[in-house]
């Protein structure tokens, strides 16, 4: 009975730790960033997507992540996001895949940043919407 109790107590004790290196792994990616508001984030990249485009992706992104999309900067890479991932063996890229897949938009070449999506998303669905 002891032994099951010990077994027990050990299980608790990883997953609390799971959860608590996960918040931090998060927490580190967007440490001493402030939330700002979307419409102030896509200024710095409003000759390149429109805000439609812009705020689809920051909101999936942010959904997928985990994180409030306000603290994502266009310059963030998916390597440094995938940091936050890292505790969930990926889920946030086959949530992004599965949204890209439900809109019919295919998989995106080799994309580096977080803009690099939105551009790239951009370009796909001026496609899809002038056949």
């Amino acid at each position: 009975m002891a032994m099951g109790l010990w077994l027990l107590v050990g299980l608790v004790a990883a997953i609390v730790a799971v959860l608590v290196f996960r918040g931090l792994a998060r927490r580190s990616v967007f440490r001493g960033r402030v939330a700002v508001p979307l419409t102030e984030v896509h200024a710095s990249v409003k000759d390149q997507i429109s805000f439609e485009v812009f705020n689809e992706v920051w909101t999936e992104i942010g959904k997928a992540y985990g994180v409030d999309p306000r603290l994502i900067r266009p310059a963030d890479t998916f390597a440094d996001l995938g940091k936050a991932d890292s505790w969930v063996l990926g889920k946030a890229e086959d949530d992004l895949a599965k949204w890209l897949d439900k809109r019919g938009l295919g998989r995106p070449p080799q994309l580096r940043s977080v803009l690099d999506l939105a551009t790239w998303m951009s370009g796909a669905t001026r496609g899809i919407t002038s056949e």
